[in-house]
């Protein structure tokens, strides 16, 4: 069985610290990551659901990680739980292993303070390029299951 998603936008970071540019197609290298990308080793690749995007835009009060998180992939119609370390992600010729869902809760934050459940927490996602492959927005994010 196999479920379906699309990529919604397309964001390239090409030096920390600076505001990312957001591109309409882009190459995927193997063991690498986003062509242009800063981003390498272990989390080649964040991902990020356009349900979880628009409830982080949503709050009053934004969490201390809110501005640090920024995804490279955001993309909608896939639940984000489903999305666990090992899937794999097929975007046309492109292989993306998911390779860790991790987000730490800093005690300044003013969510993590007011014990407000924070739902970044455990969805927010890193991905491995597995396989290359130019990836652009409106593509379809196959997960077998």
């Amino acid at each position: 069985m196999a479920e379906h998603g699309r990529i919604v936008r397309l964001t390239r970071y090409a030096k920390k610290g600076e505001p990312g540019e957001e591109i309409q197609n882009v190459r995927l290298i193997a063991g690498v990551g986003m062509e242009g990308d800063f981003h390498s080793g272990e989390r080649q690749i964040s991902l990020l659901s356009l349900e979880l995007r628009q409830w982080m835009d949503a709050q009053a009060e934004p969490g201390l990680c809110f501005r640090r998180y920024k995804e490279n992939i955001l993309f909608e119609g896939l639940p984000s739980a489903a999305l666990v370390p090992g899937e794999q992600l097929y975007v046309d010729e492109a292989v993306l292993e998911i390779s860790a869902m991790e987000k730490h809760c800093f005690d300044e934050c003013p969510l993590f303070r007011k014990g407000e459940a924070c739902v970044l927490a455990g969805q927010n996602l890193f991905a491995k390029v597995i396989k290359s492959g130019v990836v652009r927005v409106d593509m379809v994010l196959i997960l077998i299951i």
